[in-house]
């Protein structure tokens, strides 16, 4: 069935993209995808591409602190909950002797261009810790001028004094999980916030200059409706956050178990699900806001909306960035390294993880190191998924390959998703349309030489 993708979805086609593309399908953060991750991965493999960093070349340093004094329904992030604060100074000695031990293999400072703190909840350390271990990572690394160093924050667990320290440390961009502004849906999700805390918290960050101030937001949740999420689009107008995040809720009980607690009957339905999203790009770009990629927002400004541009758009396990290619080294429990193509994940479990620093071996829970076919069809998948283009031209020039002959089955399903309405397709170039753009990952899962028909993998569905 041809759609003319410049006109508004109809119910009949939502129902249509509903029925169809309603079904399991990764996210694409890496490819090969995590659940391709091996057991049996040989850590020498992950150390010897580490000591064979080109000094020359900047590299993305990720910190997972695992902790949250709350489990949040929606949560499908590997975390532990305590309110004992005390494991948390444990868990920062292992996490700086990990650092150093690791850097071993590495014969010169590494310089850095990125560095992110994710969660859990990373302003679980008190302010004592943040100074420990940004000191560690300050003898460790070199630091670039124009670094951005950002950090995921849980806005009830902070306050003015701690936003101060923060930047006083060289912290330069925040990010709060605010998920929505609506109180009936923060009680039924175990995320009761203060709004007018949060408010304060938005302000302060203004006056202290922080280069950008980003707001996570999540769509699918119990009692939401496009009319709720309104409230949301209200907030943001007001307080006009750099960049946003608006995240499909996955549930995915079998795996965590915790949203099982989820009321199920008042889960936002796929259609409504989908009504949220296609009213959210609406209104955002009202308001001023630039669609990146497939699920977050940044003003016309900001370098993402930039790099969107001039194709330049790139995306990890960071999110979506504008520095392309860097190598990734990753620190703590269950993060995920990657460098020259190889993928190395730390233990999930706390006491696996301590236990590997302790004995300096079985460093890893599962790696793996992507092949030559992996690398091109990597290229192929981030091009559709954060640019909604593939320029043959240029890949058939650096790879030195026919295009069409090598992906012949992909490209004859791209003719499929085309007669859609989905994709437009050339010889030069593939085009995801704005109708496409709405099951984008099941696109780029085209390429995705891993993927097949009928596998029972626990990926969260594409609306």
């Amino acid at each position: 069935m041809n759609i003319d993708s410049n006109k508004e979805l109809n119910d009949k086609t939502i129902l249509r993209l509903i029925t169809k593309y309603n079904t399991p399908v990764p996210r694409y953060t890496s490819y090969p995808t995590a659940v391709e991750f091996r057991p049996d991965f040989k850590e020498n493999i992950f150390f010897k591409a580490l000591s064979e960093l080109n000094p020359e070349n900047s590299i993305s340093v990720y910190i997972h602190i695992p902790f949250c004094e709350n489990r949040c329904l929606y949560c499908g992030c590997n975390v532990l909950v305590s309110r004992k604060r005390e494991i948390a100074d444990i868990y920062i000695n292992y996490l700086i002797e990990e650092i150093k031990i690791k850097l071993e293999s590495v014969k010169f400072k590494p310089k850095v261009s990125q560095l992110h703190f994710g969660g859990g909840t990373p302003n679980y350390l008190t302010l004592d810790l943040w100074k420990k271990l940004v000191k560690t990572l300050k003898e460790s690394f070199i630091f670039n001028n124009d670094i951005e160093w950002s950090v995921e924050l849980d806005p009830m667990a902070c306050d003015i004094n701690y936003l101060n320290t923060l930047q006083n440390l060289g912290i330069n961009r925040v990010s709060f999980g605010v998920q929505d502004v609506n109180r009936k849906t923060q009680e039924a999700v175990n995320r009761i916030q203060d709004m007018n805390h949060i408010n304060s918290l938005i302000d302060h960050c203004r006056k202290l200059k922080f280069d950008s101030v980003n707001i996570d937001f999540i769509y699918g949740l119990p009692h939401q409706t496009y009319e709720s999420f309104k409230e949301n689009i209200k907030w943001i107008d007001k307080y006009r956050p750099d960049r946003i995040a608006i995240f499909s809720y996955a549930h995915i009980p079998w795996i965590k178990k915790h949203q099982n607690k989820m009321p199920l009957e008042a889960l936002t339905t796929p259609e409504e699900k989908l009504k949220i999203y296609l009213g959210v790009q609406k209104d955002l770009k009202k308001a001023g806001y630039r669609q990146i990629g497939m699920d977050h927002y940044a003003l016309p400004e900001d370098p993402l909306s930039l790099a969107q541009e001039d194709y330049s758009l790139h995306r990890n396990f960071m999110g979506y960035t504008t520095q392309a290619n860097l190598a990734m080294l990753a620190f703590g429990a269950s993060s995920i390294s990657e460098v020259n193509g190889v993928f190395a994940q730390n233990h999930n479990k706390l006491k696996a993880y301590k236990n590997s620093i302790t004995e300096k071996k079985d460093w890893f829970e599962k790696g793996l190191e992507r092949n030559e076919d992996d690398e091109k069809r990597e290229e192929i998948i981030q091009s559709i998924m954060n640019n909604f283009r593939v320029n043959i031209k240029n890949f058939e020039k650096k790879w030195n390959v026919d295009f069409q002959k090598k992906y012949l089955k992909e490209y004859l399903k791209l003719k499929e998703l085309s007669k859609e309405g989905l994709v437009n397709i050339s010889n030069n170039e593939i085009n995801v349309t704005e109708l496409g753009r709405y099951i984008v990952r099941h696109i780029a899962k085209t390429f995705d030489a891993y993927r097949h028909e009928g596998e029972k993998i626990g990926f969260s569905k594409g609306i």
